[in-house]
């Protein structure tokens, strides 16, 4: 078996390359590793001339690059024909709160209130029911990036005037805006919310994430591990909405309320910023979760 292996940008942000880890298990399974370098103007060409059976990528987040992976995910699976991870299935949501917001409520799955205008009549006509705190979200952003505490009727009259104005709300790309809706959410108070990474039909990393010095627990923005048992029920809703959406493998975030588990958003593109903390609870930067997707790959390709 051949693998194609899309070289990533992972080194100057989590200290190794993503691609080199995969390498070198797919390596021990003894595949064929050609690397592919999808910044070339001759990325297609590098597809046809090497012919991978399936090719692995760490599509990254960053908005240019995310657009140029729907594009080239579409194209190698439709024209191409060749099992690519993520596939079109699971990327299409990706970074994308409105949409996620929309695919959860329709599958009937537990989420906070959420509030998403786009008419910014409803939106002012909002403000008088509103309960505050309310959590403000951008669509698209990563590491608790793009998210804001709204306290008070003024503050949101602003915020519902600034995503409604030309200019727009700054986020955390400068070329990127949140402009023309706003997505509003409940504030759960909570000390820890929950981090679920499933692959297959398996639950192979589970974790509270909790943060003494902010309302945010993510890792990314100084949250630390909490390894305390993580419900059964939450590791459940997240298997069943693996499979309800056909995913290989997927991040979940969720909150607790009322001893129940909500789903906050979920990811099959993920990631493990401050490396070094994984290290220190798992043994590993990434909780050995890369070599478990090769592992899960190599099953399904033995079939």
């Amino acid at each position: 078996m051949k693998v194609g292996l899309v070289l990533d940008e992972s080194e100057k942000y989590d200290g190794y390359n993503w691609h080199d880890v995969y390498a070198e298990e797919f390596k021990k399974l003894r595949y064929e590793v050609i690397f592919l370098d999808f910044k070339k103007r001759n990325w297609l060409e590098q597809i046809k001339l090497a012919k991978p059976d399936l090719i692995v990528w760490r599509a990254w987040h960053r908005p240019d690059d995310r657009d140029d992976a729907k594009i080239k995910i579409q194209l190698i699976e439709r024209l191409l024909r060749i099992p690519i991870f993520p596939n079109w299935n699971m990327y299409y949501s990706y970074d994308n709160k409105i949409m996620q917001h929309s695919i959860l409520k329709e599958l009937g799955f537990p989420i906070p209130k959420t509030w998403i205008f786009k008419d910014k009549n409803e939106a002012l006509n909002f403000i008088k029911e509103a309960k505050f705190p309310l959590v403000s979200k951008c669509s698209e952003g990563a590491c608790g990036d793009n998210i804001h505490l709204i306290n008070n009727e003024e503050e949101l009259k602003s915020h519902i005037e600034a995503a409604f104005s030309e200019e727009g709300i700054k986020t955390y790309f400068p070329w990127i805006k949140q402009k023309g809706y706003t997505y509003l959410q409940e504030f759960i108070k909570a000390d820890k919310d929950i981090r679920i990474i499933t692959i297959g039909d398996k639950v192979e990393l589970d974790f509270w994430r909790e943060n003494k010095n902010s309302w945010k627990h993510n890792i990314a923005g100084g949250g630390s591990i909490n390894l305390e048992n993580i419900p059964e029920e939450a590791k459940k809703i997240a298997l069943d909405l693996s499979k309800k959406l056909n995913f290989h493998w997927c991040a979940f975030d969720m909150i607790m309320k009322d001893n129940k588990p909500l789903i906050l958003e979920f990811s099959p593109i993920f990631g493990f910023s401050r490396s070094g903390h994984y290290e220190k609870y798992f043994g590993s930067p990434n909780a050995f979760v890369l070599k478990k997707q090769v592992e899960y790959l190599h099953k399904l390709f033995s079939k």
